[in-house]
């Protein structure tokens, strides 16, 4: 039976009774809803003994909870304007009720606005049957996060911070720049909260949490192995017995310097016994691959590390809209809570404006992308390798994960590499295997970003480049998944892969048999639909389909190959004709010493 039920809560102050931290869990029956507020009391005084941060934590997190009821826990894109409109102007009216004006030489700064918070909430619906695509609805504004941690990728931020100075995940850890936008009495009327759909395919756990959970380790990847290093010590069988919510706790008291609020909501997963083997192997893999960083470290060796984390850690920031917010209306304090017609009429007028100025946004962006990238191709096919490659640079400066610039930049380095000497030529083809396999191995998310061909033909190329790189069980591997992609026989250049292929064949390790199957299945197809010769009989092929049949140890096959290939040899060059009769006189022999 899926887990559905279980969810893990861990809320610490970092002062006794001065925290500023609020969170949201509930069970709507089909929808579980989980949120955190962060509290900002260096934003604003308070009143009756509780800090600014608090008043609107709290605030923002009892209004959450009770305007989601009548939506049953679904966050929605028309609803979330709605919320941010009634969060907002609950405060409003406590602070003008509570805390008087005060005139501030600050003004404009973020020194003047009272009752500040952070927010970020997800709605997940349970798992029905045997789903493997789980669904989540994401709502933020500030510098609280959700996260999606799996068990293959590790942690993945869902949510992209709101700051005035843009900064990843590893520069935060050494700057603070502050907020660019958060909930607030006394909001700017360009404000807007961010919504966010998201399609995840397989088990992990989503989690939601305020930046005292992730804003003073070392590193980025510190975070995640706290999480999984306390769910491998963790004992228990059942969830209602089990610990690792308990040594979360414990580890955030040692070594707490903010409040931290974590929610922790697992999909897909079959109990606790489940989880915690699913993460066994990302966890070696973290402690094995990912220093925690010292003082002694150098800093080049952390964002060499930081480099290789974030490929998967940022990996759904392409599908995040990063749109202009704008206005909301502003609300007299004198107003009544709007009926719910009226809201319903203010938060339909405010998501066509929404989405107006979403396809402005996304338009500009998408024709400056495809203007450098055209230009880019135009280089690339002049050979002037080095403008192409820093146009596509840009393109990855604009959009982070642009998957046509990876494929673009992948091309530029194979081709450079060609012309490179030996030293240079290897470090090339791992920069561009490296774009290749980022492609392919997130497959099922590119193929709507990218041509399918592209990928089909990525897989074309990292065989080649692991040929050329001197591993064969690797170009093998890639060539072999070529082989079997539909339109692969539709691609130019198949007697040289056909050849490297071989060669990587007959020095590989892996089962050569089921591999060799692969390539005469895609020779076949050739033969079908090569018009070279009558009857689609191409000599080329059949030469490179009797190799593949002698390495399967199916030499009768192998033999009637090379007869078609004798019988039409005027395709072949010298050195394939002399090859070819070689091997047959090799498996005629081999053949009459069998059958005597």
């Amino acid at each position: 039976m899926a887990m559905t039920k279980f969810n893990l809560v861990v809320n610490i102050e970092v002062a006794e009774d001065k925290g500023e931290d609020a969170n949201l869990a509930e069970d709507f029956g089909q929808t579980f809803l989980m949120g955190v507020f962060d509290g900002l009391g260096g934003r604003s005084a308070g009143y009756g003994g509780k800090t600014g941060g608090r008043i609107a934590s709290e605030e923002s997190s009892h209004i959450s909870k009770t305007f989601f009821k009548q939506w049953h826990g679904e966050i929605k894109p028309e609803n979330v304007i709605q919320l941010q409109q009634q969060i907002c102007r609950s405060l409003k009216i406590k602070a003008d009720i509570n805390m008087p004006k005060t005139s501030s030489r600050l003004k404009g700064s973020l020194v003047e606005h009272k009752l500040c918070t952070t927010i970020a909430l997800a709605s997940i619906p349970k798992q029905k049957g045997q789903e493997r695509i789980f669904e989540a609805n994401l709502a933020w504004m500030g510098d609280s996060r959700i996260y999606f941690l799996s068990p293959t990728k590790g942690l993945q931020q869902l949510t992209k911070d709101d700051l005035v100075t843009s900064k990843d995940a590893l520069e935060m850890l050494r700057q603070d720049p502050p907020m660019s936008q958060y909930l607030t009495a006394d909001i700017n009327p360009t404000w807007q909260i961010h919504f966010q759909h998201y399609e995840i395919e397989g088990s992990g756990c989503f989690l939601a949490c305020t930046d005292g959970c992730f804003q003073y380790f070392s590193a980025p990847w510190e975070f995640e192995k706290l999480l999984l290093e306390m769910l491998s010590k963790s004992e228990g069988d059942t969830m209602d017995k089990n610990t690792w919510q308990q040594l979360i706790k414990q580890r955030y008291t040692e070594i707490k310097q903010d409040d931290v609020s974590l929610i922790l909501y697992p999909v897909g997963f079959n109990g606790i016994k489940h989880l915690k083997s699913s993460y066994q192997e990302r966890l070696q893999y973290l402690q094995e691959n990912f220093m925690a960083p010292t003082a002694n470290s150098r800093y080049e060796d952390v964002q060499t590390l930081w480099e290789k984390y974030k490929i998967d850690y940022e990996y759904y920031f392409q599908f995040i809209q990063d749109i202009q917010p704008i206005a909301t209306p502003k609300l007299s304090v004198s107003e009544d809570y709007p009926s719910s017609s009226n809201t319903s009429a203010t938060s339909s007028l405010s998501t066509q404006e929404l989405n107006q100025v979403f396809k402005q946004k996304a338009a500009a962006k998408a024709e400056e992308i495809q203007t450098l990238l055209e230009q880019a191709y135009c280089y690339y096919e002049n050979n002037r390798l080095k403008e192409a490659q820093n146009l596509c640079i840009q393109v990855l400066n604009i959009e982070v994960h642009y998957s046509e610039a990876k494929y673009l930049l992948g091309l530029i380095y194979t081709k450079s590499a060609l012309t490179e000497s030996n030293y240079n030529r290897g470090e090339l083809f791992k920069k561009a295997g490296s774009y290749f396999e980022e492609l392919v191995l997130n497959k099922s998310a590119v193929e709507k970003l990218i041509a399918v061909e592209k990928i089909v033909e990525s897989y074309r190329i990292l065989g080649f480049i692991y040929y050329s790189l001197n591993s064969p069980n690797k170009s093998v591997h890639y060539y072999q998944i070529f082989f079997k992609s539909e339109g692969s026989d539709k691609l130019d250049n198949w007697q040289e892969d056909l050849n490297f292929f071989v060669i990587s064949l007959r020095n590989s390790t892996g089962n050569k048999c089921e591999s060799a199957n692969s390539a005469i299945q895609f020779c076949h197809r050739l033969v079908h639909n090569t018009k070279l010769l009558p009857y689609g009989r191409n000599t080329v092929i059949y030469y490179f389909m009797a190799q593949l049949q002698e390495i399967e140890g199916e030499l009768n096959a192998a033999l009637n190959s090379l007869q078609t290939v004798l019988g039409n040899y005027l395709q072949l060059d010298y050195k394939m004709h002399q090859e070819a009769q070689q091997m047959y006189h090799k498996i005629m022999n081999k053949l009459n010493g069998r059958r005597y």
